[in-house]
């Protein structure tokens, strides 16, 4: 373009001062001006006929007329709350999510599992050497069966019953031939009473049903946010395209009104190049425009699934609000009371509380493991049938003690310095949760008071703008500022759109931070 352009300033040059010179040995000097502007208009024709490309129509010029045809629904508006539903219902995440809180419920089952009564059964066959008449075999029968059930405070109860028939081999004893029936009694009294490696697994499992809950609906809060912000991206995309395309309409149609004029002789032929030249411009501005509605759409896109799980589709140019709502500004009571929600809804703040009593958990049970093993067991019962004594009881005590404790100290350690960093965590989330909620506010406002400034701006633009064209109609102004008043009133109506979408994006970040949603 640089080139060509430099190519009919040349040809004016040459082609002016051969006019120059010959008009001027031909003519008095009185008349030089007169001379030198017409061959200078005769001399910008040609070189704007050579070398700039003939004017072509806009894509936005209206049609030819076509015969009638049967009308199509338009495709419903696609609103804020639609999307946002779609979100909550169909999108991947969300449903992985919700997956994992199955994951939690089926590991938390696992662990309840170890507290299943287990029904036990045996039978052997002894032949052996005879304590009484050695070197000579002896054999016996020993059959036994029972259920055992270990609590949740560690004491295991069972019941049963024993045949040792024959010749039993010690430490074993004989029963009657009717068997022997009893119940039996395992109690901790110092390490695993009340908790124990089996009761701290279960209790953080079931703590993990509400941690799953609460990255749930973080990952929901979250997704909310983006799919908002990306759908007023789509919406301010679509206005800054219908600027754009107003622009362009209008630059197309004064082109061919000046391209009148000049040809009436009104106008000279570099006003037909300079409005040919902003045709382009502003074309290629509307193809931006059309490339960014196309990117907010395919990001906005992203977040519209269908409940099958296939991505819905692209949303139509057609389905974008055309206009915003007007903006409002929050007030302080406001701003106190989306934090004091926010702290206590904020799915954050629960999952730290959480992992704090997960936490907890361990290092209960790493105290718990430190103290010395003495465990209190007995077994009354009754022997029956031929050869039977009748009551029969056993009792014991074991004491168990480590000569060091390091595996109850490591996790002592760990536990507690876990729960201190917990402790931080939390203190930076609820900062960071009020924060959140005040610089929301802040950006509401500060929109706010932005898009009152920008109204009145673009109010004023408009004003100047329809002025400079009547001073250009007038003959009082030229093309170029008429141009460049409409650039200036284009440019505050999307700087208008901008601030507008900023503001619904603050709002949506708000709602997010004091979960509204």
């Amino acid at each position: 373009m640089s080139f060509q352009i430099t190519k009919a300033a040349l040809c004016i040059f040459v082609l002016a001062t051969c006019a120059f010179a010959q008009n001027n040995a031909a003519r008095p000097v009185e008349s030089f001006d007169q001379t030198f502007r017409a061959s200078l208009q005769r001399s910008i024709s040609i070189a704007l006929q050579d070398d700039l490309p003939p004017p072509q129509r806009s894509r936005l010029s209206l049609p030819p007329p076509k015969a009638p045809q049967a009308a199509t629904p338009p495709s419903a508006p696609l609103l804020l709350s639609d999307v946002l539903q779609i979100v909550g219902q169909n999108h991947p995440k969300l449903i992985g999510a919700s997956v994992e809180r199955q994951i939690a419920s089926a590991k938390r089952l696992e662990k309840q599992g170890a507290f299943d009564p287990v029904v036990n059964f045996g039978s052997d066959y002894l032949q052996y050497n005879s304590t009484t008449t050695r070197g000579k075999a002896a054999t016996t029968n020993i059959t036994g069966g029972g259920i055992e059930l270990l609590t949740r405070s560690g004491i295991k109860v069972g019941a049963g019953t024993r045949f040792n028939l024959g010749r039993v081999k010690s430490p074993l004893s004989a029963t009657g031939d009717s068997g022997e029936y009893f119940v039996e009694f395992k109690v901790p009294l110092l390490r695993g009473w009340r908790i124990n490696e089996k009761t701290a697994a279960e209790r953080q499992a079931l703590l993990g049903e509400p941690l799953a809950e609460a990255e749930y609906e973080i990952t929901r809060l979250d997704l909310l946010l983006t799919a908002a912000t990306a759908y007023w991206d789509w919406v301010a995309s679509k206005q800054k395209l219908i600027v754009a395309r107003d622009l362009l309409e209008l630059a197309d149609f004064r082109a061919q009104a000046v391209a009148d004029r000049v040809k009436a002789g009104d106008l000279p032929a570099i006003d037909q190049a300079e409005a040919e030249a902003e045709v382009f411009n502003r074309r290629e501005a509307f193809t931006k425009a059309e490339r960014d509605l196309q990117k907010s759409a395919f990001k906005l896109s992203l977040y519209l699934w269908t409940a099958d799980g296939r991505n819905a589709y692209s949303p139509e140019p057609e389905q974008a609000p055309n206009d915003f709502n007007a903006p409002v500004q929050f007030t302080d009571t406001q701003a106190i009371e989306g934090e004091k929600l926010a702290l206590e809804r904020r799915p954050e703040l629960r999952a730290l509380g959480l992992n704090r009593q997960i936490t907890q958990v361990d290092l209960d049970l790493a105290r718990n493991q430190r103290r010395p093993a003495l465990e209190l067991s007995f077994s009354p019962g009754r022997d029956t049938g031929f050869g039977a004594i009748g009551t029969t009881f056993k009792g014991g005590l074991d004491f168990t003690l480590p000569l060091r404790q390091r595996t109850a100290d490591g996790r002592i350690g760990a536990a507690s310095f876990k729960l201190t960093k917990l402790e931080l965590d939390t203190r930076n989330e609820r900062q960071k949760i009020s924060t959140q909620v005040f610089d929301a506010v802040s950006a509401i406002n500060t929109a706010y008071e932005r898009y009152r400034a920008a109204l009145q701006a673009v109010t004023l633009n408009e004003r100047v703008e329809a002025g400079e064209r009547e001073k250009f109609r007038l003959g009082d102004s030229t093309l170029f500022v008429v141009n460049q008043r409409e650039r200036a009133t284009a440019q505050a109506r999307i700087k208008l759109i901008e601030i507008q979408a900023e503001y619904e994006q603050a709002v949506a970040a708000f709602r997010t931070a004091a979960v509204q949603y």
